[in-house]
């Protein structure tokens, strides 16, 4: 195997890999495997004098304005610390790795993406055999949990169910809509066996991003296929879709006793938007992390709206207004899960980057995104299918996940942008040549109709 293919399916294997630290407490910082990985990648890119730049432009202006209000904020405030210089390093470093990965291989985004797959077939398949001997009795993971219906949620490779859910949610929405459109993935594996092990695996986890997931899929089949459409007739069918999806979910609430736990009482303190302790006292430990890292970030939201605090300072946050608004007894009886992170990546662009941040992501998300463009033409298709899988991945993440660079974040984010220009010149090369033969057949000499 040539270097440069064993390190791109390394590159690629890197978003498994959140749960493979070295030094792991014996360190100020988490050193992951995969910057291993990242500073071979960067140094191939280097030494093989790859054209173009190591970040495009309009990002790098992006995360510079950030990181130069971070600094000025921290200096103001004194609050800089080694968790502000981590996040600003991991930021910048894994940007440049998956950017300078993609370009080593020619920006490629469907080759890279069908590694991706290919990869997520064995992660499935390792987690339905973890599945399997858990019900035999045989607990390889000493972090097992079993679900009220006697199952065991798969955390696989990657240390929790959560995250197996989050990293399959971008393969299973693109074989499931590559099976139903009767279309192969690629020339090896079988479309049916592809999704029936993703598809499994996804459920196994027992995760609300499962939830999620499917929801996103649901709802990128009826744009795609025109139920949402105001000049298709397929809308009228729209209420049918709705009752049939509605009635699904509330059967999922009453078989899965966890899910409907954590979402009715979520719900319900963010509906209360109490912060008494009998109002939460009863809360589980996931709703209680998210309401409260919100009721935080809003807070220090209140206090810098327009710049947030800076990246990497959601923590300190939580350690200066937690005791404001909630009772001590809370840090014993919950802890301080998620603390860093907050638990959801709008909570902390909320705290940590405030009207400037989140007005950067959500003008990159909604400006890059392929509600339906390029899906009726076959060329285009994966690269339309591509993008709204990795859109779905991206609200799931605003919701629950408030990690800058796990998971494989920036190399999801590039494939994301470049999927949506790759559509755009496409199409507008077509539509070009369309008219040029159209031009071409106006001022083309007519037959001599008198012979």
């Amino acid at each position: 195997m040539k270097y440069k293919t064993f390190l791109s399916w390394a590159m690629v294997a890197s978003v498994f890999m959140d749960d493979f630290i070295i030094l792991r407490y014996q360190i100020p910082f988490d050193f992951y495997v995969y910057y291993v990985i990242f500073i071979l990648n960067i140094h191939y890119f280097f030494k093989s004098k790859t054209p173009g730049g190591i970040l495009p432009r309009w990002f790098s202006l992006s995360i510079a304005a950030l990181i130069s209000t971070t600094l000025l904020i921290c200096i103001i405030e004194d609050t800089f610390s080694l968790g502000v210089l981590k996040q600003i390093f991991g930021v910048i470093f894994t940007s440049i790795a998956y950017y300078t990965f993609i370009a080593n291989n020619n920006f490629e985004v469907k080759k890279i993406f069908r590694m991706y797959i290919h990869l997520t077939f064995f992660v499935a398949a390792e987690g339905l055999l973890e599945e399997v001997l858990n019900l035999s009795g045989i607990h390889i993971n000493e972090k097992i949990r079993i679900t009220s219906s006697g199952l065991y949620r798969i955390f696989g490779l990657m240390g929790e169910p959560y995250f197996m859910a989050v990293a399959l949610i971008p393969a299973m929405f693109f074989v499931f809509y590559k099976t139903t459109i009767f279309e192969r993935v690629n020339s090896k594996f079988n479309n049916y066996l592809l999704l029936s092990f993703i598809a499994a695996c996804f459920i196994f986890t027992f995760s609300s991003a499962g939830i999620l997931g499917i929801g996103g899929v649901f709802f990128f089949y009826l744009i795609n296929k025109k139920y949402l459409s105001l000049k298709s007739w397929k809308l009228l069918l729209l209420p049918i879709f709705i009752s049939l999806f509605g009635l699904l979910f509330n059967n999922i609430q009453e078989d899965w006793k966890e899910f409907n736990t954590k979402f009715t009482q979520t719900i319900t303190a963010f509906s209360n938007n109490s912060t008494k302790k009998e109002d939460i006292e009863l809360l589980n430990t996931s709703s209680f992390a998210l309401y409260s890292n919100f009721i935080i970030a809003k807070a220090a939201f209140n206090d810098y709206p327009l710049t947030g605090t800076g990246l990497g300072t959601h923590e300190a946050n939580y350690k200066k207004y937690f005791s404001k608004y909630f009772d001590k007894d809370f840090i014993i009886r919950y802890g301080v899960f998620n603390t860093a992170d907050a638990n959801s990546l709008f909570v902390r662009l909320l705290s940590e980057t405030g009207l400037m941040g989140l007005g950067l992501f959500f003008t990159f998300l909604l400006k890059n995104a392929l509600w339906r463009k390029g899906y009726n033409d076959n060329e285009l298709r994966d690269y339309t299918l591509i993008n709204q899988s990795i859109f779905i991945w991206f609200l799931v993440r605003l919701i629950r996940t408030g990690n800058y660079f796990g998971n494989g974040f920036f190399l999801f984010f590039f494939i994301y942008f470049i999927t949506k220009k790759i559509v755009d010149k496409k199409m507008k090369e077509g539509k070009q040549q369309n008219r040029n033969y159209s031009v071409d057949s106006a001022l083309a000499p007519k037959p001599n109709m008198l012979g």
